[in-house]
């Protein structure tokens, strides 16, 4: 299906029901806090739309809004901080990586080498800025190597997750929001 022209009170509703409804899944994220990563990957999941429509400025738009709302609003902020360094922005790089990558091995090791440096961002600053000690936030009785593969595991399991959230929205929800 061959993207809409929008018109720009068009571009600012859907970026307006992208922020809200990434701002109530990562709102939902801290406060629900056993499904803390499925509400925080949801919240990461409703950038597809914009990413999908070429909206990339509105897009980043809805990064900055949700960052912003999402450090006044949320109570605990651990999956803020794993927003902010990561999961907010990756679908819009991760758009930037299949326009300029072809070769899909080579995407996904840049993918992956993406994930990893948002990750140590969020890590150091739940550390350095909000103080969380970080053993506390891994499984106690998993030795740390099966850590680092589970999460390499994670974020491979991340990009297909995205991926099935771009042929669901273009193949069934699209047709449906852009009328």
């Amino acid at each position: 299906m061959e993207r809409a022209k929008l018109s720009p009170g068009r571009r600012l509703s859907l970026g307006a029901m992208v922020a809200a409804l990434t701002l109530l899944f990562l709102y939902g994220s801290e406060v629900l806090t056993g499904f803390r990563f499925l509400c925080a990957c949801f919240a990461s999941f409703f950038v597809v739309i914009l990413v999908e429509e070429d909206l990339f400025g509105t897009a980043w738009l809805c990064f900055l809004t949700v960052s912003i709302l999402g450090f006044i609003l949320c109570p605990d902020r651990i999956s803020w901080f794993f927003y902010v360094a990561l999961l907010g922005h990756y679908g819009i790089v991760r758009r930037f990586f299949q326009k300029f990558i072809t070769v899909p091995s080579v995407r996904s090791v840049f993918t992956v080498l993406y994930c990893n440096l948002g990750t140590a961002l969020a890590l150091w600053a739940l550390h350095t800025v909000a103080g969380v000690d970080l053993w506390t936030l891994a499984p106690q009785k998993v030795p740390f190597v099966v850590l680092i593969l589970l999460v390499e595991a994670v974020f491979f399991l991340l990009d297909i997750l995205f991926e099935a959230a771009t042929v669901l929205y273009t193949k069934r929800v699209r047709r449906f929001l852009l009328k």
